[in-house]
């Protein structure tokens, strides 16, 4: 006797985004021989790869529960794939909710899309709408404004900010103001060789910097273009409207990114490491102990140097 029974009903849509979600989460589960997989553009992916959930990658819990959702989906289980779809969320609202004062981690807002879009695709019936139950509208809303914010975030994060000098260069880093006689002396004492970040404090500053970068991108000896960059007599590179309002959008960064840091004074002067000064064949020479003290002799020169509020120009603290 043949048994009849109903075809069953599929929930395509989360079918379509779940199998998404898998190849995404195994995409980065799995790099190629590198570190930084999948979009890892932002310093969030670095803080969160090495995080795990009792000693596994989150990247993996991601895809079983993918898996699981895809499974559920094939076999029909509408009201079982509407609840595991909520109870993802909520918690992919809490890793939002890390992040945003942490870091944003692109690889996790891309896995992140993937979990709103089967929760807002998901029904408990065919047929049915996601906000039958009265929590809906407040966990949707409350994932929906982290996730926003983690993408602003990760949006002003990968912007890149106004520097100077050998860029490439980011163990070594000068923030300094052209106004400031303090930061005149850094560059001096360092040079274009390091990363040049400028920060705008005062009337003419803007100028001055323009002056400068054309300068050294002319290869003029840095103590010529730091004296000839506060002139009003040198000639002024024209801007566009748009390219002058990005100028100073990425000045306004560069002051934020000294002010995160809490710091109250100028020059500011970063450096990665211990830097050495002595060329590697006579390091090789003098030994190892000789070519440390001359790393050491370099750092003390550089705490010799003063602060911009003690110079005899206005101070220019940010």
């Amino acid at each position: 006797m043949l048994r009849n029974s109903q075809p069953v009903s599929i929930p395509w849509g989360v079918l379509f985004y779940a199998l998404l979600g898998l190849a995404w989460c195994g995409y980065v589960a799995f790099p190629a021989g590198s570190d930084a997989s999948g979009l890892c553009a932002t310093s969030g992916c670095l803080l969160l790869r090495d995080l795990m959930v009792a000693g596994i990658s989150p990247w993996w819990v991601g895809g079983v529960y993918f898996f699981l959702l895809a499974v559920f989906c094939l076999r029909g289980a509408w009201r079982l794939v509407w609840l595991l779809s909520r109870l993802a969320l909520l918690l992919d609202a809490f890793l939002l909710l890390l992040m945003f004062f942490t870091g944003p981690c692109v690889n996790c807002l891309v896995a992140g899309i993937f979990f709103g879009l089967t929760a807002f695709a998901a029904r408990p019936t065919p047929g049915g709408w996601f906000l039958e139950t009265p929590p809906q509208p407040l966990l949707l809303a409350f994932w929906l404004g982290l996730f926003l914010g983690n993408v602003v975030l990760a949006f002003n994060e990968s912007l890149p900010h106004l520097t100077l000098g050998n860029s490439a260069r980011k163990e070594a880093r000068l923030f300094f103001s052209p106004s400031c006689p303090a930061c005149r002396d850094a560059l001096a004492a360092l040079g274009p060789d390091v990363a040049l970040y400028p920060i705008r404090e005062q009337e003419g500053d803007l100028e001055a910097i323009l002056r400068l970068s054309v300068l050294l991108d002319a290869q003029t000896p840095m103590a010529e273009a730091v004296a000839r960059c506060r002139d009003p007599g040198e000639p002024l590179p024209e801007l566009s409207l748009l390219r002058g309002l990005w100028l100073r959008i990425q000045l306004l960064r560069n002051k934020s990114l000294i002010l995160r840091q809490g710091v109250d004074s100028l020059p500011l002067i970063q450096i990665n490491g211990l830097p050495g000064v002595v060329p590697a064949g006579e390091k090789a020479q003098s030994g190892g102990a000789q070519g440390g003290g001359e790393g050491l002799d370099f750092l003390r020169d550089l705490s010799q140097l003063n602060r911009c509020p003690q110079g005899a120009e206005k101070p220019c603290d940010p």
